[in-house]
């Protein structure tokens, strides 16, 4: 009887040996290769603000990297007793419990309603899929067969990692795979999401409630189904019980205990600037590929978010006051007119700091989700009379003076490639006779810059634009004077960079510093390219000119002063197109460069009524900088300071402004102007005993 039984079990184990024999030689085709595979879970970029603050994560999956010594031994404890209670016996594949399940499910007439997989397993799966791919057939019988291959192949698999790989890493790499639901993929993100705290932190029932929801993350989540989620964790605390990793009276008290989730509340600034973030997003993608989903960079923005919080603000605020004012106007119309009943106003802001070239603030629209088309960046608008100042600039670097004369009159222009005639117009369709160019820029006199550029020759005007930093095509046309070219809002306001910048361009940017998923820095700079395009000199007395805009009466800005009540010394220009159809503002202070922009999408669409630069953009700007002067440092500390007019560059001298021309001392009526020092320099005034120009030393200083 002994030997009769030795024998069946000899043939019994004979046939099982010959059967795994056959089942490898079947199925270990088409096999992950898990001696090259490298467990890399998929890591989240972080992208941060300068001061920094989070603002974004860039993922495929939200996932936090868990190391062993960081799982709790409650959840190890949960996890191995609701999921493979002999983890750390078995060699990948639990034969007790194939065979349980098997009998199991001849007794309920059921091929797959029990499973036997095993942690390891469960792991073999995931590579399986990722390496393999996933097929997908119907519920028949080729289905069954095919999800019983899987299997097999899954054993074959998981038997391969226990060779590899330790109990505790494979345990690691499980939890970091697995998926918790609602976007949580491995432990770590799960209890930031579920409860808001590090995992190192969890208690038994959290761990419990986590162990339980990978049965089926969506139908046991506590946020969702609470009371399914109850009862699977005690489900999971009671066999805690059974594998003797809890006692009876412990299971007893904490079955009773209510699930309580704290969901994970974001950083306020989270989601802060989604244009801007956009605009890194894009920037980095074309670096680094589809990388920046997977290898979890720190991305070290030049944001302030301080800065961006003020102009999101105002930037709400005045949109819904512009589109106010336009609607109302609407409403007020005969529909036969052919106007829409009303427009949806845009508008674009962007902060630069002008030495460094750092992107500081960016609205690039009024809903992101809406859409991601960024205003600030990728719009081609025609600034107007915000372009003025390449030609003003122009002018002064070629012999021009500030107090030079040009007569506000009609004209006639001549468009020798097309062969029209134009006659331009100044903003309040009025002439205005004689003035300087210091006046005919403040009060942004479009038939005197016309005729300026038409001395100047657009040509040049273009070549200064480009050089100053405009990207995109400068039409030299007879119109290039009053902005008929379109720009990108980021360009105009890096150009006007140069101004307080004494003639350096430094080139925009938005990523300061990248770091690898161990610190390591792979990018990083602290200033954008620089680069001379004008004289310093130059740059000095366009500076002044442009104040002249915002501090004299007549100046087009000068609401900044009078309504805004904004000190700090500012230079700037508005900017107007043709029927209103889009207003600017381009500003500056020693520290700070910002601009705005307020259209309709639609460029055949106006802003009625009459909303100019100064009305509908300048309010922006003016709001955005008293409040960063008032509140944020550094620039509150630095409210009193000037712009600079060194000695070396520039010399201020008398006019007689009645012929305005260098005063003599005969002159009853004087003012000053600044000049670039040892260069030539107007006549002395002809009305008041002067003949020639004098030399700088025999003209009166003040």
């Amino acid at each position: 009887m002994v030997k009769r039984i030795a024998l069946y079990t000899v043939a019994f184990f004979s046939v099982y040996a010959l059967s795994l024999i056959g089942l490898y030689l079947s199925f270990n085709d088409n096999l992950p290769d898990i001696a090259a595979w490298t467990f890399q879970p998929k890591r989240i970029t972080k992208v941060y603000s300068r001061d920094g603050q989070h603002l974004k994560d860039f993922l495929e999956e939200n996932r936090e990297i868990l190391t062993y010594e960081e799982i709790p031994q409650s959840m190890q404890d949960a996890l191995i007793s609701i999921e493979d209670q002999r983890f750390f016996s078995h060699w990948g594949i639990d034969i007790r419990r194939i065979f349980g399940a098997i009998i199991a499910n001849i007794r309920i007439v059921s091929l797959t309603a029990q499973g036997a997989s095993t942690i390891t397993q469960q792991l073999a799966r995931n590579v399986f899929v990722e390496e393999v791919g996933n097929q997908r057939s119907s519920a028949t019988l080729e289905a069954l067969i095919a999800t019983y291959s899987r299997k097999i192949r899954e054993q074959i698999t998981a038997v391969y990692i226990e060779r590899l790989y330790t109990k505790q890493e494979i345990l690691t790499m499980y939890l970091n795979k697995v998926y918790f639901g609602h976007g949580a993929h491995g432990l770590k993100a799960a209890a930031r999401y579920y409860f808001d705290k590090d995992v190192t932190q969890l208690n038994l029932s959290e761990s419990a409630l986590l162990a339980g929801l990978l049965k089926a993350p969506n139908g046991y989540s506590p946020i969702r189904r609470p009371e399914r989620a109850l009862k699977r964790r005690n489900q999971v605390l009671f066999s805690m019980v059974s594998n003797e990793k809890l006692s009876r009276q412990s299971y007893d008290v904490l079955r009773k205990q209510p699930i309580v989730t704290r969901l994970r509340t974001r950083e306020e600034t989270y989601d802060l600037a989604p244009y801007f973030v956009e605009h890194v997003r894009q920037q980095m993608q074309r670096d680094l590929g589809t990388s920046i989903y997977r290898e979890g960079f720190t991305v070290r923005t030049t944001l302030d978010s301080r800065l961006q919080r003020i102009a999101e603000k105002f930037y709400a605020s005045e949109t819904q006051r512009v589109e106010q004012n336009v609607n109302a106007y609407l409403a007020r119309q005969d529909s036969s007119e052919g106007l829409p009943d009303s427009a949806k106003v845009q508008a674009a802001f962007v902060a630069l700091d002008p030495h460094t070239g750092r992107i500081l603030a960016m609205v690039g629209g009024r809903d992101f989700n809406e859409s991601k088309f960024n205003r600030a960046t990728q719009a081609k608008r025609q600034p107007g009379s915000s372009f003025k100042p390449f030609v003003y600039t122009a002018a002064i670097d070629n012999n021009r003076f500030t107090v030079d004369v040009l007569d506000d009159n009609a004209i006639t222009l001549h468009n020798e490639t097309t062969g029209e005639f134009w006659d331009p117009e100044n903003y309040d369709k009025k002439f205005k006779g004689p003035m300087t160019l210091r006046d005919a820029f403040k009060q942004s006199r479009n038939l005197i810059a016309l005729k300026l550029a038409d001395e100047i020759g657009p040509p040049l005007i273009r070549r200064y634009a480009r050089n100053m930093g405009i990207s995109t095509p400068v039409r030299a046309i007879p119109s290039i004077g009053i902005g008929t070219s379109e720009v990108h809002l980021l360009d105009l306001v890096s150009a006007y960079s140069v101004f307080p910048n004494r003639g350096i361009h430094v080139q925009p940017f938005s990523i300061e510093r990248v770091e690898d998923k161990d610190g390591n820095a792979i990018f990083s700079r602290e200033s954008g390219s620089k680069r001379e395009v004008l004289r310093p000199a130059v740059a000095v007395v366009m500076t002044d000119i442009m104040r002249s805009v915002i501090d004299e009466v007549g100046g087009t800005g000068r609401a900044i002063r009078t309504r805004h009540r904004f000190r700090p010394d500012a230079a700037g220009k508005t900017g107007t197109t043709n029927d209103y159809t889009d207003a600017w503002f381009i500003g500056f202070t020693p520290h700070l460069v910002a601009g705005v922009w307020v259209g309709i999408d639609d460029p055949s669409l106006r802003l009625w009524p009459r909303q100019s630069g100064s009305a509908a953009a300048l309010p922006m700007w003016a709001q955005f900088m008293k409040e960063v002067y008032g509140q944020v440092e550094p620039y509150k500390s630095m409210t009193g300071e000037e712009f600079e007019y060194p000695e070396e560059l520039i010399e201020r001298l008398a006019i007689c402004t009645d012929s305005h021309k260098l005063a003599t001392r005969f002159c009853p009526n004087q003012g000053e102007d600044i000049f670039i020092k040892n260069e030539a320099l107007p006549r002395a005034c002809p009305l008041h005993g002067g003949s020639q120009t004098p030399s700088p030393s025999r003209v009166q200083r003040f």
